[in-house]
């Protein structure tokens, strides 16, 4: 059965080479500043839109300049109008003073071979451009029309611009000439210059990845998602080759043969390893081609070596520790280098009561992870149900990275059970042990009768950078039991505060009905000068009209400005089709103190890369708003991340 296929197939792809109708495809060639792998002497021209914001030149006056493609893999019809165009620059070292300038280009298409012979396939006439004044740039367009052209394997189309009609080469004019240039501006997002070529194809294979540069830190790979179209009428066997011929490197193609249905497309992958011992900026070019009875595409994939990364992540083992006045509690944090590079860290621990890491610092290779006990030591005088919060910071001394894990520790205590102990004096024992009891049971409602006020804080811990004011929203409960319900409470605040630091409270008393809740907001300023190792343990105080005063424990400690993006995603339509584009439109918005820079915004399906968009900086309080095309599969599982 799949032999019969298989012959079907292949009868079909030779059927069709022979009944299809031939038409026209454009494809865009942009000209680049790299220069050509193939021959040194030129540049580089590919389907790649050029992204920077500095435009690169040549000086026509000191003559032509030429860009050519890789070869091309197998025969090409050329059929059709051919249009190039460029930005030229009349450059005069005082360009006011001219009422005018005038240059005189041409511009032609040629066939180059794999000996580097060069043949002029078609040409324009000299074309005359007038510069008026100060307007000393402008982009023109060539055309060529009605070319028809086989273009044979291995050889390469290119593009030659050159001046023409050039007066400053002759006596007396030559004497002005190191004062004028004659500049093509090119590769950059502001001034792409480019060449239209309509290809002749049947049906028609193009090839598209989404992205097609990446970075990879060394010895690792970065994989690269290639959609195949099949633009036919009938289903078509896609060869696929890369022109990388060394071992330095390690390219990898999923499938070396695609089928791609008919009107339809096909998904494969490269994989592109870097060197164990790459350096930081090395890089590779490679051209995929896909090849079918129909057409051929190729698409250009560039993987740069990106540096290596130091990070680190604190982890807690529990989240709260119980002791007992008087006693060590100890807790255990787990520290672990996040990075990609052996590292050493310097350990902090924060807290209101004495506390005590084991060791001041650790080293770690990259993925490897220690715990680390840290002791607190409770006060005597600690009264039961007291809560702290205790935190340990590890700092990297290679780096401005840093983590902070938080626990808490509670005061409980209780009463420890006696031996047993013989009868004839077990009486006495229980006698006293009542007493005690009732004692022990007095005391405790003593102790709730006085308490009139109940405080309460969702969040007592933050962790800011200086300059930043931290709040706090405190619910005050009134808990006064009686004919007279109602209790005026005041407020104030203490404990350790730095220096400089501000602390506001918006109320200083307040009264409440019984069972009554009321809201007080304590702000903390923190200076924009305060040094990161400072930190603040802040006691809020309310005393009441009658009864017992009660507090509540605030912790601030101080972190470097960083980033934090929260990312909301629509799609357009929200039902997906398969082989249907989509747009999904991302909102960052960056809630963080630092510019988050060079962010890039990924859209993921089913795990794989569709498409992203980069360069992107975010300034903190701004929003950064994106529409990212793909094409929608079977099952569509959408994951939006941001790098």
């Amino acid at each position: 059965m799949k032999k019969v296929f298989v012959v079907t197939l292949l009868f079909n792809l030779i059927l069709s080479t022979l009944i299809l109708s031939a038409h026209a495809q454009e494809t865009y060639y942009y000209l680049h500043d790299d220069s050509n792998p193939e021959y040194n002497e030129y540049k580089m021209m590919d389907y790649s839109p050029p992204t920077s914001s500095i435009s690169s030149f040549i000086n026509l006056d000191e003559g032509p300049a030429i860009w050519a493609t890789l070869p091309f893999p197998q025969e090409t019809k050329i059929n059709g109008d051919v249009k190039v165009t460029v930005f030229i620059e009349a450059s005069f070292i005082q360009p006011e003073i001219l009422p005018f300038q005038i240059r005189v280009i041409k511009v032609s298409l040629i066939d180059i071979a794999q000996s580097g012979n060069i043949d002029t396939i078609a040409s324009t006439r000299p074309t005359t451009i007038l510069f008026i004044g100060n307007e000393t740039q402008t982009s023109q367009t060539f055309s060529m029309n009605n070319v028809e052209y086989i273009l044979p394997e291995g050889h390469s189309l290119g593009i030659k611009v050159e001046k023409t009609l050039d007066l400053f080469s002759y006596f007396p004019f030559s004497i002005l000439s190191p004062f004028f240039a004659t500049n093509l501006l090119y590769d950059s997002a502001y001034t792409k210059s480019y060449a239209l070529i309509p290809f002749n194809a049947t049906g028609g294979i193009s090839l598209q990845c989404f992205d097609n540069e990446k970075g990879v830190k060394p010895g690792e790979n970065t994989t690269y998602t290639l959609i195949i179209y099949n633009n036919g009428d009938l289903a078509d066997l896609v060869q696929l080759s890369s022109n990388y011929a060394g071992n330095k490197w390690g390219v990898e193609l999923e499938n070396e043969e695609v089928i791609v249905p008919a009107k339809s497309f096909n998904y494969t992958d490269v994989v592109v390893k870097a060197p164990e011992d790459a350096s930081e900026g090395d890089y590779i070019n490679i051209t995929i081609t896909a090849h079918g009875s129909t057409g051929s595409d190729s698409v250009w994939l560039n993987t740069t070596v990106i540096p290596l990364e130091y990070s680190v992540k604190v982890t807690a083992k529990n989240e709260s520790v119980k002791a007992e006045p008087g006693k060590t509690a100890k807790f255990v944090f787990t520290v672990e280098n996040t990075g990609d590079l052996f590292d050493t860290y310097n350990l902090f621990v924060t807290c209101v009561w004495p506390a005590a890491v084991e060791r001041d610092s650790l080293s770690l290779n990259a993925g490897n992870k220690e715990d680390i006990e840290v002791e607190v030591t409770v006060p005597e005088n600690a009264t039961n149900g007291t809560t702290q919060l205790v935190a340990l910071t590890a700092k990297s001394t290679n780096s401005d990275e840093e983590s902070t894990a938080k626990s808490t520790l509670e005061v409980y205590y209780y009463v420890t059970p006696e031996k047993e102990i013989s009868g004839s004096t077990i009486g006495l024992i229980l006698f006293i042990m009542g007493v005690a009891v009732l004692l022990i049971i007095a005391y405790y409602l003593g102790r709730t009768a006085e308490k009139t006020v109940l405080l309460e804080c969702d969040e007592r811990m933050r962790e800011l950078p200086p300059g930043k004011i931290a709040e706090f929203v405190i619910k005050v409960r009134n808990l006064a039991v009686g004919k007279d319900k109602s209790m005026k409470y005041k407020f104030r605040v203490e404990g350790k505060i730095p220096e400089n630091w501000l602390t506001e409270i918006d109320k200083e008393e307040i009264l409440l009905k019984d069972e009554e809740e009321g809201e007080i907001t304590l702000k903390v300023k923190i200076p924009e000068n305060a040094p990161p190792d400072e930190w603040a343990s802040i006691d809020f105080i309310a005393i009441p009209q009658k009864g017992k005063s009660e507090k509540l424990n605030f912790l601030i400690t101080l972190r470097e400005p960083r980033e934090i993006l929260e990312i909301e995603t629509s799609h357009e339509p929200k039902e997906f089709e398969e082989g249907k584009r989509v747009v999904t439109k991302v909102k960052v918005r960056n809630v963080g103190e630092k510019t988050a820079e060079d962010k890039k915004i990924i859209i993921m399906v089913n795990g794989k890369e569709k498409n992203r968009v980069g360069g992107i900086n975010i300034p903190p309080s701004s929003t950064a708003e994106v529409e990212i095309p793909w094409i929608a599969e079977r099952e569509n599982e959408v994951e939006v991340k941001v790098e």
